[in-house]
C-alpha cells in the first residue's frame, strides 16, 4: 500500500479533489470548497504500521496482541458513544470507538477495491462534513483538527470498531472468543444489539443500493401508486431486519403470496385446454380419467387441504411478473458489475442453487434457472437439520447468502410494483 492508493480511495469515495500538494501533506478541496488536510508522515506511519497486522476478512486487523473490527449497532446512526473497559486480572483492554488511523486506511483501501460508490452524497454526511466548519473559526481551524482521518471519522455513519488488546500473545481466535463474550455482555446487561461484521459487504451494501435509488428524503416525490399492503409489511421487514437470512426469506414472502392462485390459475388453464381440445369427449371414461390424472399431479392433498407445488408455483410467479430479464440484468450491473459474472459461474455454496446466465438463454430458461437458485437457498435456510446434505449455517454461509440478498431485493420490488394500481 502506499500514499497515492490511499489519495485515490479518498477521491473515489468522497469525490475530493486535490487543491495542492508538497512532500509533506495533500491538501484536498471538497463541498463548498472546504479544505482538508493529508499529513505525508503520519500516512507513512500508519502504511508502516499496516505491514505488521494481518486480515482474514478485509474487515478485521489483527497481530498477536491486538485485534480491531468493524462493528454494527441496531441502526447505523445510532449516537457515538465510547466504551472502554480493562480487565486487570487478565491485562485486556477492551474499547468501542472511531477506528484508528492504521484500520481506517485498511477499510477506505478495502472500500474502494470493492467499487463502493461516492458515499459523501447523502444529505446527512454533507451536512456532518459542514458541521465540523461551523464549529470552527478561520483563527481556531489547525491542520490536526482538519485532519482527513478525523473527517472521514466525524462525516461517516456507523463508523466504530471494536478494539481488543492484550498484554500476552493470544491466536486470531482467541481475539474473536473475546470479541464475542465483551458484546454478549454489552447485550446482556444494557439491551443493546452490537454485532462484529463478517464482510466488507454488510457496510457497503446501502451505498450499492443507493446507486439505483434517490439518497436524500427531499426528493422523493408523493406515491403515485397504492401497493398491497401485505406486501410492503415483509418488504419492510427484510430492509429493517440486521439477520442476513430473515432478510431472504422477509423477500420470499413477497413472491410466496402468490403462489396459490398462480398455480390454482394454471391448473385451470390447463384443465380447460384439455375440454377444449377436438379429440376430447366427456363420454369417454378414458379423456376423463386423463383429465383426473392432470389434476392428481398438479395437487396433492395432505392434512385436509390441498397443496401447491411450490418449486412449480414460484416459476410461474416468475414468469408471471418479470417480463424483462434485461431489465433485472441492468439493476445488478448497477448495483455491482461483478454480480452478473458471480451468477453466471457460482452456484450457492450452501445449498447448490443453479448457475443464472443473464447474458444467454430464453426468458424461460433464465427464470427456470432462477427459480431453483432460489427454491433451493430458501430450503437450505429453512430446513437446516444436520442430516439435510444442503443446509445454511449461520455467520459461516453469510457471506454467500448476502450476494443473493440484492437478487431477491430486486424481484420483490418488481413484484410488488407489477400489482400497484395508480392513484
Amino acid at each position: 500500500m502506499t500514499i497515492d492508493i490511499l489519495k485515490q480511495a479518498i477521491i473515489s469515495l468522497f469525490n475530493f479533489s486535490v487543491f495542492e500538494e508538497n512532500d509533506e501533506k495533500t491538501i484536498f478541496t471538497a463541498i463548498n470548497h472546504k479544505k482538508v488536510v493529508l499529513n505525508k508522515k503520519k500516512a507513512q506511519s500508519v502504511i508502516s504500521e499496516l505491514s505488521t497486522l494481518s486480515s482474514e476478512q478485509d474487515i478485521e486487523l489483527f497481530n498477536t496482541y491486538s485485534y480491531e473490527v468493524l462493528i454494527r449497532k441496531e441502526s447505523r446512526f445510532s449516537l457515538f458513544r465510547k466504551i472502554e473497559q480493562n480487565d486487570d486480572v487478565n491485562k485486556i483492554e477492551y474499547k468501542i470507538d472511531k477506528p484508528t488511523d492504521t484500520y481506517l486506511f485498511f477499510f477506505l483501501f478495502n472500500l474502494n477495491n470493492q467499487n463502493t460508490p461516492i458515499i459523501l452524497n447523502s444529505r446527512i454526511m454533507q451536512s456532518r462534513f459542514l458541521r465540523i466548519f461551523d464549529k470552527l473559526t478561520d483563527s481556531q481551524i489547525s491542520e490536526e483538527e482538519l485532519d482527513v482521518f478525523n473527517v472521514i471519522k466525524e462525516i461517516v455513519p456507523g463508523l466504530e470498531t471494536l478494539q481488543v488488546k492484550s498484554e500476552t500473545i493470544k491466536k486470531r481466535i482467541e481475539f474473536e472468543a473475546l470479541v464475542y463474550a465483551f458484546l454478549f455482555n454489552i447485550g446482556y446487561n444494557t439491551d443493546k444489539t452490537i454485532l462484529p461484521l463478517r464482510f466488507i459487504d454488510e457496510f457497503t451494501q446501502p451505498y450499492k443500493m443507493g446507486r439505483l435509488r434517490r439518497a436524500d428524503l427531499d426528493e422523493v416525490e408523493p406515491p403515485k401508486r397504492i401497493y398491497i399492503n401485505e406486501l410492503i409489511l415483509h418488504y419492510q421487514k427484510g430492509m429493517s431486519t440486521e439477520s442476513i437470512e430473515h432478510q431472504f426469506l422477509s423477500f420470499y414472502h413477497v413472491l410466496e403470496h402468490f403462489f396459490e392462485k398462480i398455480y390454482n390459475d394454471d391448473i385451470l388453464i390447463s384443465i380447460k385446454a384439455e375440454l377444449t381440445k377436438p379429440n376430447f369427449s366427456y363420454k369417454r371414461n378414458k379423456d376423463i380419467l386423463a383429465l383426473i390424472g392432470l389434476v392428481q399431479n398438479r395437487l396433492k392433498y395432505k392434512n385436509d387441504e390441498f397443496l401447491v407445488n411450490e418449486p412449480e408455483a414460484l416459476e410461474l410467479t416468475l414468469k408471471k411478473f418479470i417480463d424483462d430479464t434485461d431489465f433485472l440484468k441492468s439493476e445488478l450491473e448497477d448495483i455491482s458489475p461483478a454480480l452478473i459474472n458471480y451468477f453466471k459461474t457460482t452456484e450457492v455454496p450452501f445449498s447448490n442453487g443453479n448457475k443464472v446466465n443473464f447474458e444467454s438463454g430464453t426468458r424461460d430458461e433464465i427464470l427456470k434457472n432462477l427459480s431453483k437458485r432460489i427454491y433451493s437457498t430458501r430450503n437450505a435456510i429453512v430446513h437446516s437439520k444436520e442430516t439435510d446434505k444442503s443446509k445454511y449455517t449461520p455467520f459461516k454461509d453469510d457471506k454467500h447468502l448476502f450476494q443473493e440478498i440484492y437478487l431477491m431485493r430486486l424481484i420483490s420490488e418488481i413484484v410488488i410494483i407489477s400489482n400497484s394500481k395508480e392513484l
